[in-house]
């Protein structure tokens, strides 16, 4: 069953890179991703950009429970991001969250992260965004980053980024 798993995974993977190799140059590549609890209550959402783009979403509460997920891709002719949020809690009890965002493009890459965990009625809100700039002095840069809060007892949030670009 894995076989077929990393089968399926890699050939997905295989299929963007071609997808954004062989696009025609029209619109910079972007996604991003966030899940926000609060009140007892979940909402996620996710954003794409590119002329090859996936965003999906999806949140739930139910039984004191809240889940939420976003996931965003874009690809196109200089290169591919991709954003990954997803959260679970309850209220009385906490949350937890995580994030992860990733660009890899013509003149460089981006990787940010962040997560939150926290205890009691409080909120958090995990999320970020990352991409290929498409105008002004900085076209063809990537850029990103990840944005990690809560509020409740005993919060730890926390955030890495990483841009590195080629020729520099």
């Amino acid at each position: 069953m894995s076989k077929i798993v990393n089968f399926k995974v890699l050939s997905g993977i295989a299929a963007l890179l071609f997808v954004a190799a062989t696009c025609q140059p029209a619109s910079a590549q972007s996604a991003g991703s966030y899940v926000d609890f609060l009140n007892g209550g979940a909402s996620a959402g996710a954003s794409a950009n590119g002329q090859w783009k996936f965003a999906k979403s999806k949140s739930s509460s139910k039984n004191g429970t809240n889940f939420g997920h976003g996931f965003g891709v874009g690809a196109g002719p200089n290169g591919i991001s991709l954003s990954n949020s997803i959260g679970v809690g309850g209220k009385g009890v906490g949350g937890i969250g995580h994030n992860l965002n990733m660009t890899i493009g013509r003149n460089g890459t981006h990787v940010s992260h962040g997560g939150v965990t926290s205890q009691g009625n409080g909120r958090i809100y995990t999320g970020g965004n990352t991409g290929v700039r498409n105008t002004g002095m900085q076209r063809g840069q990537v850029y990103g980053g990840s944005t990690s809060t809560g509020f409740g007892n005993r919060t730890r949030a926390w955030s890495n980024s990483r841009t590195r670009y080629w020729n520099r």
